[in-house]
């Protein structure tokens, strides 16, 4: 559902006229629109809480199979409609006597049947309570009837409203959320789908009745109506049932798939703005083509797409029959976006459907993140980011995405819900998240079924290569985003080279997590291109160091926007630049050098707090050295000071080890006689440096290997002299994840991690 700049019609109080809404900016409109989505959805709450309990259990005994929605809606004058349910289900546990429908305390039950014999009830609240004819145990099928009439409340975002257009008659429904209670009597939650459903529409015969499906016939009655039979074939969800009734014309194009079958776009308009819904819709043909490619074929292909013109300012998308708002019809493309993002909800809503309404963000920013790949597909990348960065802006506070308040909230379920969607496809890269998304629209487990958050995650980690809660967690379930401050200088290293240190720290205050994991795509220009660098930053201060080739005039952090941030440059500071010390080895002579950049040289280091190991020491200038003999963790921090000024420090924190590196388990100790020592960087981009060291000389072999133990490059095999060595690996051929590099000796080895990130 997309709504921008348009009246709706329980806006009226606020505004003043349709006319003056085109004036408002977006921020108003929104505004004023979320707030009534929020009252009702407190109102649904409320009444919901007044019901017991126990009696709302009672309606996952039993899985809906078929509706049959029979509904008169001829008594346009003082607004009444009579009408049949029938529905079959299926019970799901032993001994189901009892069920409930939902259906609103201020419209009539006339009669409930099965068999065509009477059966007892109750019509209290919000529910009603049917005695079934006898108990029905797991897997038995039984079927109801309810006769109802009425006035529907049509509150919320007019679940059923009588309106007109020039004096003509537009009736139509939107009941999302919960909003189906209101004009027929229905299991109303999203995570039961009906396997297939009916729709009979008996109206005057001047007027045409449209819903979900295929249009299977047009009965005329011979009194003055009609009845227009609809059958959708495909699972639906009660809140994607609709209807919508006018003096429509229609005009039909089509979509043609590869193979060359054809399935109509109907579209049902008002005769006064033909010519301008034949333009605006126009493009709907071609935004299927776009999407197609993205998601898998469109969901619904032996039935329909099309519109149905109503009364509200904004769209939704009904099954198979997005319901679109009259405003938006102007004949000059300005809502083309609501076309393509009404569309992309019948991937993300209606063939995949939430589980609950807190999971509402899996079909609003899927379809407001397909909005932006519409775009990119007509103009390119660059006006995709740009589409990210102003039409789905994000302004904070923002979040939690999952169960959000209020459900609807346009700033964080619509824009930062796509924003998820952006910046997991930067963490991923385009293949495995394209790959990943197509998966997901066309996987069995999904199509035309109900999904979770998790679900999702847990499919999109399988082409990641690696577990992704670190980003769920903190995008779906946290606030806000990360602030930024950055600082960097570059170091003349010889042979046209030069060393680049990076400095990052994150500023966030609550309600925002003090620490946001994510890759940073960090850009260096050298010779009037940029290069891409990419490190990983999972802690509140960081430093990195990595060698460019050539003298880089400019580094510009996150270029692109692949993150939801606040960022600031600021300038280079003293900073410890060595982040992370080798195991040292009992009984073995450890060497190594802590080193910073920025302030003024020489530096002086002293232990600000804890001890190393026995026989082991840290010098001024950095060193630190020795024979330790005890193994264990021994956490310190060291303490840095530049010769310009006392105050002017960094600290930084280790856990140094003393002990064999771990490998994959115990039972892959590491020999007593080489280690690996690591790789840099590490989250790397397309290339790495690892490190061994040999306490002795022998024949080793170096193999790196991905996430599904298949071996995918040998760096080294052969004989190698006592000390240290380097390998690199260029990573160019395979995709991002994660990979493992093992060292081996004989029948010893030592494997470690490393993540590829591109």
């Amino acid at each position: 559902m997309r709504f921008k700049l348009l009246i709706v019609f329980m806006f009226v109080a606020l505004f003043a006229s349709a006319s003056l809404a085109q004036n408002l900016d977006r921020e108003q409109f929104m505004d004023a629109h979320w707030q009534m989505k929020s009252l009702y959805w407190q109102k649904l709450q409320e009444r919901q809480a007044e019901t017991v309990a126990g009696d709302i259990l009672d309606q996952s005994d039993y899985d809906v199979k078929w509706w049959l929605l029979d509904i008169d809606v001829t008594d346009i004058e003082n607004e009444i409609i009579t009408g049949t349910v029938t529905m079959t289900s299926e019970a799901v546990v032993d001994g189901v006597d009892e069920i409930q429908y939902d259906f609103d305390r201020t419209m009539n039950v006339d009669d409930v049947r099965m068999g065509g014999q009477s059966v007892s009830y109750t019509h209290s609240g919000d529910l009603i309570t049917i005695t079934l004819d006898r108990e029905y145990n797991t897997g038995e099928e039984f079927t109801t009837e309810v006769d109802y009439h009425g006035h529907p409340p049509g509150s919320g975002f007019g679940s059923f409203t009588w309106e007109t257009h020039q004096g003509n008659p537009i009736i139509s429904t939107l009941s999302e959320p919960e909003g189906a209670r209101e004009w027929w009597p229905c299991k109303d939650q999203p995570r039961d789908k009906a396997d297939s459903a009916d729709v009979y529409i008996t109206i005057p015969d001047d007027l045409v009745g449209t819903s979900n499906g295929a249009l299977v016939d047009v009965v005329d009655n011979g009194n003055g109506t009609k009845t227009y039979m609809w059958h959708s074939s495909y699972p639906i969800t009660t809140y994607l049932i609709s209807l919508a009734i006018s003096n429509y014309v229609e005009f039909t194009d089509w979509y043609v798939t590869v193979q060359g079958d054809s399935m109509p776009i109907v579209n049902y308009v008002y005769p006064e703005h033909l010519d301008e819904a034949v333009e605006d819709l126009g493009i709907t043909a071609e935004a299927i083509e776009i999407f197609v490619p993205l998601f898998g074929e469109y969901p619904f292909l032996e039935e329909k797409y099309g519109h149905s013109i109503f009364h509200w300012g904004g769209a939704m998308e009904h099954q198979c029959n997005t319901s679109y708002g009259a405003g938006l019809i102007r004949g000059n493309h300005w809502y083309d976006y609501i076309v393509a993002h009404e569309l992309a909800h019948q991937w993300f809503g209606d063939m995949i459907s939430p589980e609950s309404w807190p999971e509402i963000w899996m079909n609003e920013g899927f379809a407001s993140y397909s909005e932006a790949l519409w775009t990119e597909a007509l103009q390119g990348q660059n006006a995709y980011f740009n589409y990210m960065r102003y039409n789905n802006g994000v302004t904070e506070p923002s979040g939690p995405i999952y169960d959000p308040d209020p459900l609807f909230d346009g700033n964080t379920v619509y824009n930062k819900g796509s924003w998820v969607l952006h910046m997991l496809r930067g963490v991923m890269g385009d293949e495995p998240f394209f790959e990943g998304i197509y998966d997901y629209a066309t996987h069995p487990d999904f199509m035309h079924k109900v999904t979770t958050t998790r679900q999702f995650q847990h499919l999109m980690e399988g082409y990641y290569g690696a577990p992704l809660d670190w980003f769920f967690d903190q995008w779906i379930w946290g606030m806000n985003r990360p602030h930024y401050e950055y600082s960097w200088m570059k170091e003349d290293i010889g042979n046209g080279q030069y060393e680049i240190f990076l400095h990052v720290d994150q500023t966030q205050g609550a309600p925002a997590p003090e620490v946001f994991t994510m890759p940073i795509k960090i850009y260096p220009r050298v010779d009037g291109e940029d290069t891409v660098i990419t490190v990983w930053n999972n802690s509140r201060t960081a430093d990195y160091r990595f060698v460019v080739n050539g003298d880089p005039s400019t580094l510009r952090f996150d270029r692109n926007q692949w993150i939801l941030r606040n960022v600031r440059g600021v300038d280079y500071q003293l900073n410890i630049v060595t982040t992370e010390l080798p195991n040292a080895m009992p009984g073995d002579y450890y060497e190594d050098e802590i080193e910073a950049r920025g302030g003024t040289a020489p530096y002086t280091f002293e232990l600000e707090d804890g001890d190393l190991p026995d026989g082991m020491q840290l010098s001024s200038d950095g060193i630190i050295s020795g024979t330790p003999t005890v193994e264990g963790t021994y956490p310190i921090i060291v303490k840095v000071t530049d010769s310009d000024s006392p105050e002017n420090i960094d600290t930084q924190n280790y856990d140094f080890v003393v002990g064999e590196p771990s490998g994959f388990d115990d039972d892959n100790a590491v020999p007593s006689n080489f280690a690996l020592i690591g790789n840099y960087p590490n989250p790397f981009n397309n290339s790495t440096i690892i490190k061994i060291r040999l306490a002795d000389a022998g024949n080793v072999s170096l193999d790196v290997f991905n996430i599904m133990g298949q071996k995918v490059a040998n760096l080294y095999n052969g004989y190698l002299e006592s000390g240290s060595h380097e390998f690199a690996w260029n990573a160019s051929e395979v995709t991002s994840g994660i990979y493992f590099y093992k060292l081996t000796g004989g029948a010893d080895s030592d494997v470690k991690k490393m993540t590829l990130l591109k």
